[in-house]
């Protein structure tokens, strides 16, 4: 069973804080959950049981810090992403948290400790501090926007950017070997490796904003010529509409001197010419109003030669209020939009 020393009761709460850094980082990293927000909170507060134990019981720092490591990459996967990013973040925040853990440490005393054995250490003021301080590190961060966005970056570009912490870790372990360096080198060491973490991550953040502006300048320049093309195809329609409206009246221009002319023969054959060959050879229906049964009888005649089933009932009030132009029109789409159906199925 654990103690419940002094050390350990604010070890388990000021490690609350630095479990709220951590989801402050992450969330400023990346923009979507993937899971509901339910799983997000018991995801960490898994990991805050799971690195606290690990802590308590075993507390030997390699092992502390695989785990931790390791949860870090779990927790990324909380968040749509793409991999190569998760890795990125999972490495910055590690390295973010150990350079204030170890910069709390030391400024204690507590200088020269072995990675690979149990760890003694009990400082009640580093275990706050470097909670503080991961905490100040992740307020920082969180401060940036640009991170968040989910850019196509070139694989160098990612490559170059796990190298820095990397590294770090590489020469943060160096530290821990090393017998004969002072409190304030191995300080001005680790600050170093800190503000070469935050160029790295500050580059990450400009570089995420100026692809970002690049794809937004390609899309408007995309949508732009769309907007021009469309304008194209729209000048071509009026043109085209303008000329079938000059044609129409002619041909109304036509066929109103036959009929002036009471040449209903010849207006007939004309409309003929324009429409197609149609002949009324029965009479589909009959309303009483004779621009609905021209254009019934001229609409459904040929679906009824072409083997559809027409079935008709009708139904109209002798007090129609529609003028003939636009129950032409409205009647007209309505048949038209109906036998397309038709003939597609």
């Amino acid at each position: 069973m654990i103690p419940l020393t002094s050390y350990n009761i604010v070890y388990l709460l000021s490690q609350a804080l630095g479990v709220f850094s951590v989801y402050m980082l992450m969330r400023a990293f990346f923009e979507k959950r993937s899971v509901k927000k339910a799983i997000e909170v018991i995801s960490f507060a898994g990991y805050y049981i799971l690195t606290a134990s690990v802590y308590l019981v075993i507390n030997i720092p390699i092992i502390n810090f695989i785990v931790t490591l390791l949860s870090y990459f779990l927790l990324t996967f909380l968040y749509s992403s793409s991999v190569k990013k998760k890795n990125f973040v999972s490495l910055l925040v590690f390295v973010f948290g150990l350079c204030t853990e170890i910069m709390a440490v030391v400024s204690t005393g507590y200088i020269n400790f072995p990675i690979n054995e149990t760890n003694n250490y009990n400082s009640i003021f580093g275990a706050v501090a470097a909670n503080v301080l991961f905490f100040v590190v992740s307020i920082i961060v969180y401060g940036f926007k640009n991170i968040k966005n989910d850019n196509v970056l070139p694989r160098s570009f990612w490559i170059i950017l796990l190298i820095v912490p990397v590294l770090s870790l590489y020469v943060l372990a160096m530290f821990f070997q090393s017998s004969n360096l002072s409190a304030f080198e191995i300080s001005t060491s680790v600050a170093a490796i800190l503000i070469i973490n935050f160029t790295v991550f500050f580059l990450f953040d400009r570089i995420a904003k100026l692809y970002w502006e690049r794809q937004e300048s390609a899309l408007i320049k995309q949508q732009n010529e769309y907007y021009v093309n469309q304008l194209i195809v729209t000048e071509d329609l009026y043109q085209t509409s303008r000329d079938l409206r000059h044609n129409i009246k002619n041909h109304l221009m036509t066929i109103f001197s036959y009929i002036e002319n009471s040449d209903n023969d010849e207006a007939k054959k004309y409309i003929t010419r324009i429409i197609g060959n149609y002949q009324n050879k029965a009479e589909v229906i009959h309303t009483g109003y004779p621009e609905i049964d021209g254009l019934l009888n001229y609409k459904l005649q040929p679906a009824v030669e072409s083997g559809i089933k027409v079935n008709i009932k009708v139904s109209l009030s002798p007090y129609l209020n529609f003028s003939s132009f636009d129950m032409t029109v409205i009647l007209g789409n309505l048949l038209d939009n109906a036998l397309e159906a038709v003939s597609l199925v």
